[in-house]
């Protein structure tokens, strides 16, 4: 089951979340030390998710007695969140912190992104199955998701959530590597320079008036092919289906790892963007708010979610269109390794 509370009823997201809740079990919390996970923003975001939700949260699950913290892990890419500290400082900026959210923030991975545990990928064929050991060891789980735009996956919320944020920088390499972006118009280049200059892998150089990409540094984030004016530089849709691929089955490694625990997925669909919330410059707002969403499983939460902001987007006819990406990709390559389902109930408060 998914319940939705609409935007008109989520204007306090104490209530409307308390109100959701009455829906699951909240008692399987009771007492545990339970890990809020979300995406707390770049810096300069500023349409990531409001710590407003974060708080509500807290308030809630200190109700059943439980210990909850926010958590995260830290990039792949170079950026204000690649390290512990560095993460704290920007989450600070956003609004997070103990102060303003009621509860400790404890990054997952460590401070330099070594606090890992391996984890067993079961049937499915994975590389460097791991995961950020703070969420490993947490009794139970929130995932607090925003929904919105991605370039690689289309359309982002729990299962991205999970598949890349729960993930070690290994597993993320390990998903990211399979894009490889190609010089394919080279006639069109002019030297500009911007391809190198935001890349977050540092895998670009100008040599001679022209770009040259260093594989071994490339991260996969597709941000060369979206920055870059002329658009010099492309990655096949096939290798972007390949990646979606992978994101799925890295999420049913995930949560096969932590089937005994106690989960829930709460996704906020408002200041719906383009782009993902790691992208730092003023985001592009694509659909109008769609509400809250609340459910045990994580594929029916993102189908729900995807589905009504498909029917409230501005200026695009599907979610495809948004960033040329299919965003069911990985939401069927979740279910068809029994993480949920596209088939849902849903339940509007």
């Amino acid at each position: 089951m998914v319940v939705h509370v609409s935007p008109e009823e989520a204007i306090s997201p104490y209530k409307a979340l308390k109100k959701a809740f009455e829906n699951f079990n909240l008692e399987a919390f009771k007492d545990k030390t339970v890990a809020i996970k979300l995406h707390m923003g770049e810096r300069g975001n500023r349409t990531h998710l409001h710590p407003s939700y974060a708080a509500a949260l807290v308030k809630i699950l200190q109700e059943f007695n439980c210990k909850p913290f926010l958590t995260d892990t830290t990039t792949l890419y170079i950026g204000s969140r690649l390290t512990g500290l560095g993460y704290l400082k920007t989450a600070t900026e956003n609004g997070f912190s103990p102060a303003t959210v009621g509860a400790p923030i404890i990054i997952a991975d460590g401070l330099y992104g070594e606090e890992t545990i391996k984890i067993e990928s079961g049937e499915v064929e994975v590389k460097d199955a791991s995961m950020g050991r703070a969420l490993y060891e947490a009794e139970g789980i929130i995932v607090l998701s925003h929904v919105k735009g991605h370039d690689l996956t289309g359309f982002a919320g729990a299962i991205k959530n999970v598949g890349m944020g729960f993930a070690s920088r290994s597993f993320k390499r390990y998903m990211h590597k399979v894009i490889e972006p190609i010089i394919a118009h080279p006639e069109r280049c002019v030297g500009c320079g911007i391809c190198a200059k935001s890349c977050p892998g540092k895998a670009i150089t100008i040599v001679s008036g022209k770009p040259k990409i260093d594989l071994e540094k490339c991260i996969g984030c597709k941000v060369c092919t979206i920055k870059c004016p002329n658009q010099v530089m492309e990655v096949s849709e096939k290798l972007v289906e390949e990646f979606n691929v992978r994101l799925g089955e890295c999420a049913a490694v995930i949560l096969k790892a932590l089937n005994k625990k106690p989960i829930l997925y709460v996704n906020v669909a408002e200041k719906i963007t383009k782009h993902c919330d790691c992208v730092s410059e003023p985001a592009k707002l694509v659909a109008e708010d769609s509400g809250i969403y609340v459910s045990e499983d994580p594929v029916a939460i993102d189908t729900a979610s995807f589905k009504d902001v498909e029917k409230n987007l501005t200026k695009t006819k599907n979610l495809k269109e948004v960033n040329d990406v299919d965003p069911w990709l990985h939401l069927k390559t979740a279910e068809k390794f029994g993480i949920g389902k596209t088939s849902y109930t849903i339940k509007t408060i």
